[in-house]
């Protein structure tokens, strides 16, 4: 990045990549939507996503810190 330019977010683009490590998680979240259809209760299924694309997304993210 040069001098006056705006830094750029790339975590979301990282986290997009590792969505697609994460289809095991994904299929049982999008499972379990599909079983309460709207009523919610897949917090689990959702945190288990998040904690998936975390574990992937952090040491990527890291190397673009200064």
């Amino acid at each position: 990045m040069m001098a006056g330019e705006d830094p750029v977010d790339v975590y979301p683009e990282i986290r997009k990549g590792c969505e697609s490590k994460c289809t095991n998680a994904v299929k049982e979240y999008n499972n379990c939507l599909d079983r309460v259809q709207g009523k919610g209760g897949c917090d689990g299924q959702y945190f288990d996503v998040l904690k998936c694309v975390d574990k992937c997304a952090a040491p990527q993210i890291f190397k673009h810190l200064k």
